[in-house]
């Protein structure tokens, strides 16, 4: 997976609920890809997209990471946490972006190459209703050039009030120069009981991409938060137990990374 330029991925988003109760879910969904930092940053042309400046679509780096205005200094320290042993260069985040000021981003990405463009780190944040962030992060090996990344790590943070403590995530990653599929599935007791896919076709990031889905861009913080609302509700009503978050930790507390 080496750098691309700066994207617009426009797809959908499906959640099924394997157990204790089966529900499925499923809304459309804009992204963006592109540098956190940097020329390449600078450089996009489109006057309807800004980088920390109200626009149509924007981008702030202290919308991810611990909040700060740079993003770079959180990402060598997640690699640091993991001793990763190579020179970070290009950081390239995959993220909703803010929608006339709105955003919410359930899941970040960020993909981290060393100084020959080789992908040598991911790292996933999660974020909840709480104002928890969580990061989950990936070293690979010097000498891999993956298309396809499979990771799997313990869960460590609150994300549904539907599902309790523990478990195991499975992440799934594809990507290519004109598409993309991102799956996490979570595992308890050996058993897939929670599966999320988001697939997407990958665009330049530019005026004319921009212009052809005004309407459901103007939407996209909307239809997320909406769409999770929305499985809560239904999840209640099913007769779901719910769970709470954990005080002072990171379930609600994003600067404790």
């Amino acid at each position: 997976m080496t750098p691309l330029s700066a994207s617009l991925l426009d797809g959908d988003v499906g959640h099924t609920r394997i157990g204790p109760k089966r529900h499925r879910l499923r809304y459309r969904m804009h992204s963006i890809l592109l540098d956190i930092d940097g020329p390449e940053l600078t450089q996009i042309r489109a006057p309807l997209f800004s980088v920390n400046r109200f626009n149509l679509v924007s981008f702030y780096p202290s919308d991810h990471g611990r909040g700060e205005r740079e993003l770079r200094p959180w990402v060598e320290d997640q690699l640091a946490a993991e001793a990763a042993d190579f020179e970070l260069c290009r950081v390239q985040i995959l993220a909703a972006p803010r929608v006339l000021g709105l955003v919410f981003n359930p899941v970040t990405i960020l993909f981290c190459h060393d100084q020959a463009g080789v992908l040598r780190a991911v790292i996933f944040q999660v974020s909840n209703f709480h104002d928890g962030r969580c990061a989950y992060t990936f070293v690979l090996p010097p000498a891999t050039t993956p298309e396809s990344l499979r990771f799997s790590c313990g869960k460590r943070f609150f994300v549904s009030p539907f599902n309790p403590g523990g478990g195991e995530y499975r992440f799934k990653l594809d990507r290519d120069l004109t598409s993309l599929r991102l799956g996490i599935q979570l595992y308890r007791d050996g058993a897939c009981i929670l599966s999320a896919v988001q697939k997407c076709a990958i665009r330049p990031l530019k005026t004319g991409s921009l212009l052809r889905t005004p309407l459901s861009m103007a939407f996209n913080t909307l239809k997320i938060v909406g769409a999770i609302l929305l499985e809560a509700l239904c999840l209640r009503l099913k007769g779901l137990k719910m769970y709470t978050p954990r005080h002072g930790s990171i379930d609600t507390t994003p600067w404790r990374q």
